[in-house]
């Protein structure tokens, strides 16, 4: 009998220890990340919580962690280069925290640091040493890549006394070191209504944008200042939101950017746009149209196909269309943005370099790029006229440009001290609230009419400058 049972208990132990394992598995998957193998939000909110009723005296902090060109990565490099990338930086950040810190992955591109013990004046410190590690000397599959990590902090007992309000401040943190652009950003206080505002924004921009409802264009028109015409435009997104009214493009567009958002915005744009020169075209009105790329957009693969069916679906030429795009956005991967670049320069768009003067490239580097215009930012345009420093870097552009057989085309004219700098410079269009503010799309043909009209009969600096003025009172 005892023969019998030793292996019918043996069989029932084998059972336990494989339903423990499995039980454990479960676990294991339930609260931890598995590609990196951190802990996941639920494990970190509960420890949050533990931490708090075991020792409600010693300070720790929050640290957010968003690996903001993340997205830019998969489109240009794959999920695979992006997968590697996290998990280098998830080793990086266990082998570079504290004995007593939790490392866990929150988001897709999101970590968070439970630094303990760490008081609020420490905490900045810490999440500058961790995002430097993160952003240096990275190199995934023999490619070298340049994360851009952001870091948000929040600080217990000063910004919450759970784990859910904690998060939410870190979260809102992270949000503002974004908006300005800075690496490290701690919470501040009264920040909890622009968070709603933001959490409203998000949820109805995604929503505008695949229902088509409350956004528009409107065309700013510039002026080839040799012919004194206007024979192209600047299409600028507007959006009305429901309940919060106007919505500013510096809050919007960059709020895309930050939510995944962007490639949804531009394909609206995009298409918008097209279908409008179609329509203006069928009107008598054959214009060229300008539209700003993100710095993803330029890095993604399916922009060049997406262009381009839409032109045709429209009965469009490529060569009426502009793209815009900025030194930012280029300088993230040349020579990938270049590759996608002349697949469409060699269809016919054109491209223009946008607000030129203010990143770190240089007109050395626009040579090895399609590129057809180069535009001087309003920066440098504004006071140009009363700047020396400026008016040198505005003259040296435009010759330098030149050289290289681009076109100049100046924003942000706002007065003739400039109109007529810009002219005897060679400068070699103008865009600017001198000459119009962004116009409704059926606005457009009657001022672009009336501009040239005006503009071309006057050949003397004075009947310019009365056609600038009375052109700025109709297009008011």
């Amino acid at each position: 009998m005892r023969t019998r049972v030793r292996p019918l208990a043996a069989t029932f132990n084998t059972m336990q220890e494989g339903v423990a394992e499995r039980e454990a598995r479960i676990t294991q998957l339930a609260y931890h990340d598995t590609l990196t193998g951190l802990p996941n939000q639920p494990f970190a909110e509960n420890h949050i919580d533990e931490r708090i009723r075991d020792d409600v005296t010693t300070p720790f902090a929050l640290i957010l962690i968003d690996l903001r060109n993340l997205p830019e990565i998969n489109a240009s490099l794959g999920h695979h280069v992006g997968d590697d990338a996290l998990s280098e930086a998830a080793r990086r950040l266990r082998q570079n925290a504290g004995p007593n810190d939790l490392v866990a992955r929150l988001s897709a591109q999101q970590f968070l640091i439970v630094a303990a013990p760490c008081s609020l004046q420490r905490a900045p410190l810490v999440a500058e040493q961790l995002t430097g590690i993160i952003a240096a000397n990275f190199v995934v599959a023999d490619v070298g890549l340049e994360l851009h990590p952001t870091a948000g902090i929040s600080a217990y007992q000063q910004h919450g006394q759970s784990a859910r309000e904690l998060l939410r401040c870190a979260q809102m943190a992270l949000h503002d070191a974004q908006d300005a652009r800075t690496p490290v950003a701690i919470y501040r206080a009264g920040r909890d209504e622009q968070h709603r505002r933001r959490l409203a924004l998000v949820t109805e921009l995604r929503r505008a944008l695949e229902q088509n409802a409350g956004l528009k264009l409107v065309y700013q028109p510039k002026v080839e200042m040799g012919t004194r015409t206007v024979k192209s435009l600047e299409a600028l997104a507007r959006w009305t939101h429901p309940q919060l009214g106007e919505v500013s493009p510096a809050e919007f567009v960059p709020l895309a950017e930050q939510t995944g958002n962007t490639r949804l915005l531009t394909s609206w744009v995009i298409g918008e746009a097209i279908r409008q020169m179609a329509q203006w075209r069928a009107l008598g009105l054959d214009i060229d149209v300008a539209v700003n790329l993100s710095a993803s957009d330029i890095l993604d693969p399916q922009l060049g196909s997406e262009v381009l069916r839409c032109l045709e679906k429209h009965g469009v030429s490529p060569t009426k269309l502009l793209l815009e795009i900025t030194e930012s956005a280029v300088m993230r991967d040349p020579l990938l943005a270049a590759r996608h670049m002349q697949l469409l320069r060699v269809a016919g768009v054109r491209f223009a370099m946008d607000d030129f003067g203010t990143g770190y490239s240089s007109l050395s580097q626009l040579s090895r790029l399609p590129v057809d215009e180069l535009k001087i930012d309003r920066s440098l345009i504004a006071h140009a006229h009363a700047r020396p420093d400026d008016a040198m870097i505005v003259t040296s552009t435009i010759e330098l440009a030149h050289s290289m057989g681009l076109r100049v085309v100046a924003e942000g004219v706002e007065n003739v001290e400039v109109w007529n700098l810009l002219r005897r410079l060679g400068c070699d269009l103008a865009q600017g609230f001198l000459i119009s503010k962004p116009l409704p799309a059926q606005e457009v043909m009657a001022i672009v009419s009336q501009a040239n009209h005006l503009l071309q009969d006057s050949d003397s600096t004075l009947l310019q400058m009365q056609a600038l003025e009375q052109l700025a009172t109709i297009a008011r």
